[in-house]
């Protein structure tokens, strides 16, 4: 069936039944034991701990610690850390406890081999971004009789080496060659060699992004290229990162009010500014609260309205190429173009990750693919973590059982 959904609406949806949903933190008891039969889509059983797949590789815990496995659901990096994060390009923050109750865990940087690349110096540390992280410490200063501690923030490389010194009082990650950082009350930009850039004479700035970075001054929000000139005025009351050429916007009407468009490169106004709220364009799609009051609504980048809301209907964001939506009492997808992609027939449904999505019937948790064809069937109390065409399903013993969802 393919028709054109004329009336949508979007809102946010966060799903928790006690049947079926996403635990937030992949926490489970002990006890687990293995089926003596399981389907060929299982393919590892009985943990106590998981996460998603990254990279190949997905942190799995045993009493408390956590290690990682492979896609055989092999142990190839002990269980010898209180939290592991995922793995982006070789490389994962995991943490110890540091027996502080304000600040309970340090933390390092691991690669896929399992060797530490830092020792747990840092508070925190980011995700990499063109080759750098954030890292924050606490630091002791004195102002006259009074000390006190303040986070500071600096980058490491991916050899785990301090390559920016831990200086800046706010800092965001680097994009186009610069990174947006703070001292006192001052924003500018550095270079990666942590030389100024664009001197910190801004109250706020945002990452560079399609060769242009949003600052505020004074109230207003404006952009600036990356040699620090002006690009476009200074005289938004917000402004956004550009995003396939366009970039959010947001201005006070003649009446009071403060309504939303997108502008693009050079200022101009794209989408007039009529709606109540907007976002960021993704694929060609941004999500509109429309400015007569009649709900939210996606529009293509030309300002073409796609799909427009109604009563007791919801709308997800879209996630490869589909959005799930409730029509009536059931859940679905629309494709980019507002036509029914995955029929009306589901209890409840998960956004889709890379090609496969939970969906929930009669109480249970089964995983369809991008078709809506059924791969998982639907007889599992939990599924979750899905990446990289795995998943985890939560037995009725407490323990984790590893999917293959290309089975």
């Amino acid at each position: 069936m393919k028709k054109v959904i004329s009336l949508l609406i979007f809102a946010a949806v966060i799903v928790s039944l006690a049947s079926c949903k996403k635990d937030p933190d992949g926490s489970s008891g002990p006890g687990a034991s293995r089926s003596p039969n399981p389907p060929p889509y299982v393919v590892a059983q009985g943990f106590d701990l998981v996460s998603e797949f990254s990279d190949g590789l997905a942190a799995v815990g045993d009493s408390g610690l956590w290690g990682y496995i492979d896609g055989t659901g092999e142990l190839v990096i002990p269980p010898s850390f209180s939290l592991a994060a995922p793995f982006a390009d070789g490389i994962a923050v995991v943490s110890i406890s540091s027996g502080d109750e304000d600040r309970p865990y340090r933390h390092a940087l691991l690669n896929d081999e399992g060797k530490l690349l830092t020792p747990f110096d840092y508070v925190w540390i980011g995700e990499f971004s063109e080759g750098l992280a954030l890292v924050t410490t606490y630091q002791e200063f004195q102002d006259g009789d009074i000390e006190y501690e303040a986070e500071k923030y600096g980058y490491v490389d991916r050899s785990g080496r301090l390559a920016i010194p831990i200086e800046f009082d706010e800092a965001r990650d680097f994009s186009e060659g610069l990174a947006a950082v703070s001292l006192g009350a001052w924003y500018g930009f550095i270079d990666k060699t942590g030389k100024t850039a664009i001197p910190f004479e801004y109250q706020e700035t945002f990452s560079f992004s399609e060769g242009l970075a949003s600052v505020y001054f004074e109230g207003k929000y404006g952009f600036i290229d990356a040699s620090g000139k002006v690009a476009i005025p200074i005289e938004f009351d917000y402004a956004g990162s550009f995003s396939e050429g366009l970039a959010m916007a947001a201005k006070s009407s003649d009446d009071g009010y403060v309504l939303w468009g997108y502008i693009d490169k050079a200022g101009k106004t794209a989408i007039p500014f009529e709606f109540w709220a907007v976002g960021d364009i993704i694929d060609g799609i941004g999500l509109v609260s429309m400015g007569d009051g009649s709900g939210h609504a996606f529009i293509d980048r030309t300002g073409r309205i796609i799909a427009k809301h109604g009563d007791f209907v919801s709308v997800r964001a879209f996630s490869e190429g589909l959005a799930a939506m409730r029509y009536q009492d059931k859940w679905g997808f629309i494709d980019r173009d507002g036509n029914v992609a995955i029929p009306f027939e589901y209890d409840v449904v998960f956004d889709f990750a890379d090609g496969f999505a939970v969906a929930v019937k009669g109480g249970k948790c089964g995983v369809i693919n991008e078709t809506g064809d059924l791969v998982v069937p639907f007889e599992h109390e939990i599924i979750t973590y899905v990446a990289e065409g795995f998943a985890f399903s939560l037995r009725e013993d407490g323990g984790w059982d590893l999917l293959d969802l290309n089975r």
